[in-house]
Order: C-alpha cells, then structure tokens, then sequence
C-alpha cells in the first residue's frame, strides 16, 4: 500500500465514509504504517473467504487487469479502493457495491512480470516487492516430500521404501526417484526454495531427470539448466 502515491488520496465523492478516510495523514510514516497494517490483514482476509464473497469484492475494485511481457498493469477504482482500506473487516462494510461513477477516478499499480515459455506452454513469472520471483509450489512439494521422508527413513532402521510406498500409496519407482532429490547441491534447493530456479524446471522435469540424476553438483546445475541462467 505505501507504493500507492500518498498524495493522490483525492476522491471526488464527498460522502461521509470518504471524507474520514481522506483525514488520514497517509504522508507521515504513521499514516502509511497504518495503511500498510490494513492492507496486510486484507490478504490475510482473503484467504478465509468464500471464493463466491472474494470474487464480489474484485470484481468491485477492479476496472481492467492488462498483462504484458514485462509487467502486469492493475487499475482499481479509487473509491472502492478508500472504503475497502476503511472496512473493519471484509464482511463488514467491504465495497462489494458497483464501482465509481467517474470513470477516470481510478488508480493503476504496476507489477513487474515476464513471459517464459516452459516447454509447450508460456509461464507468468509474478516478482514480489523485492524483485524475487515467487517458489514453484510443485516443486517445493517434491523437495519437501523427499527431505521428509529420507527423514524417516534414517530415524527409523526398521521402515523401508516399500513400506513408505504401500503407506503413501506411492509406486515404488516414484519413491526412488524421490529419495534421489536430497542429494540435490545446497544452491540448488536454495534457488528452488527462493523461487530462482530456471522457469523451464517444473516438478514434473524434476521427477523425471530424478532417475538419472548424477552425483556431482556441477553436473546437476548443468542438466538442471543453472548454469544458463
């Protein structure tokens, strides 16, 4: 919310509800600590609503989502932007109302994005505040799966991989090639984890380069695609 040009906080609706939130003082560092505060608990609130209640309130703010190959380009419409920052809670008073009737009263936010085809398909790769690109959750699981159960393995001598798999319901090809993934060089896991892996290296890549996947960590950057990056 502090990237959202303080001192552009000027509805030209003068009800009430706006005029109050217009008293903030979002050019302070204290107006825009409060305004950052609301806007976290607003994603925080998203997650726990009803897709039929989440899609209402976007569909309130939003007037148009334009993807391009280098950015993702949002305009919201500022009034309903003002009453959802003044609501209490996303069932009390949460702008689900039509939108503005001045068409130019909105407000555009720009997200820096990027193209990547990733095999047959084209990917959107989203970057966050700090220029990271968001984790493969895909690839996250696998890595997490094969970390825990290695885990489980060695903590308990009388477990073995058929019975993981049977437990599971995990071939035991699958598991192998799983079990094969911890041996994967630290920077690699890291990149996963940080979301810097190359965009073509998917989970289902991943599993599939598993069964042959060698040893030295130079030659796992190599077939991996990191040393392209």
């Amino acid at each position: 919310m502090a990237t959202m040009a303080p001192d552009r906080w000027t509805a030209r609706d003068s009800d009430d509800r706006l005029q109050e939130v217009q008293t903030w003082n979002v050019s302070t560092r204290a107006g825009q600590k409060r305004l950052i505060g609301r806007g976290r608990r607003i994603a925080e609130e998203l997650t726990t609503l009803a897709p039929d209640k989440t899609r209402a309130i976007f569909v309130a703010l939003l007037s148009r989502v334009d993807i391009r190959s280098d950015r993702i380009d949002i305009t919201v419409y500022r009034r309903n932007l003002i009453e959802l920052l003044h609501a209490q809670s996303m069932d009390a008073g949460a702008p689900v109302g039509k939108p503005g009737s001045v068409s130019d009263d909105t407000l555009m936010l720009t997200v820096k994005a990027r193209l990547q085809r990733v095999g047959r398909e084209m990917k959107m790769l989203v970057e966050n505040a700090d220029g990271k690109t968001s984790a493969d959750p895909g690839l996250l699981r696998v890595v997490a799966r094969a970390h825990d159960f290695q885990e489980r393995l060695m903590q308990d001598p009388n477990l073995t991989v058929p019975a993981i798999a049977n437990h599971e319901c995990l071939s035991i090809g699958y598991l192998s090639r799983l079990l094969r993934l911890p041996t994967l060089a630290p920077d690699i896991i890291t990149a996963i984890i940080n979301g810097k892996n190359p965009p073509q290296l998917t989970a289902k890549k991943l599993m599939r380069l598993a069964a042959h996947m060698p040893v030295d960590w130079a030659e796992q950057r190599k077939r991996l695609g990191f040393q392209r990056q």
